[in-house]
């Protein structure tokens, strides 16, 4: 077995990156958001919804552009395209892991924001599951940075577990104005709480 011997490295180059960093006039913002939801349903008739495809099919105004997966569903390395007229904005997605029915993570890059996030299925053996989801926003602009301060620090999961459950219990895509109407009694009822 050969001997390596501590040598001094140079690490200059790598130093002025990093000081470079924290010299730099921009700073970026960065906030993390996480909740779960519970809901009647097993793993298997969940998480196959979590899919760009099949996002359309609970998602009121879900729509992408498939780039590249070799099933045409969810997977890791899946990739797709979002734009503007999406209800959750522009933006390319990868999916960065996958496990079938425990978990997906993916990345969401937009001209001013990136987003990485994890969605965890647990089957808690009573005909329930629940997911967490767990997000990071981080800011890559002064604009992306103002998207990150509106971000919401309240942990509840309204919009989603409307539409999920909504879908789960009748099979078809929540209409806009019932899912609007309870997100304002969501707030009603949180701002009297």
């Amino acid at each position: 077995m050969a001997t390596v011997k501590s040598k001094e490295r140079d690490t200059t180059k790598s130093d002025q990156i990093v000081q470079r960093f924290w010299q730099g006039a921009f700073k970026s913002k960065r906030k993390a958001q996480r909740f779960s939801v519970t809901l009647e349903t097993t793993p298997e008739e969940l998480f196959p919804l979590l899919c760009p495809a099949r996002e359309a099919d609970w998602i009121p105004g879900w729509d992408c552009n498939l780039v590249y997966t070799d099933s045409g569903y969810a997977e890791k390395n899946c990739i797709f395209k979002t734009d503007k007229s999406n209800p959750f904005g522009d933006g390319l997605w990868v999916f960065s892991g996958f496990e079938t029915n425990q978990y997906v993570e993916f990345v969401r890059v937009q001209k001013d924001l990136v987003t990485s996030a994890r969605i965890t299925v647990t089957d808690n053996g009573d005909g329930t599951v629940t997911t967490a989801w767990n997000m990071i926003s981080t800011g890559l602009t002064e604009k992306g940075n103002k998207e990150v301060d509106k971000l919401s620090d309240d942990t509840h999961s309204g919009p989603v577990t409307k539409m999920l459950g909504h879908y789960l219990e009748t099979g078809k895509t929540i209409k806009r104005s019932a899912l609007v109407l309870g997100m304002v009694a969501q707030g009603v009822k949180s701002h009297f709480s």
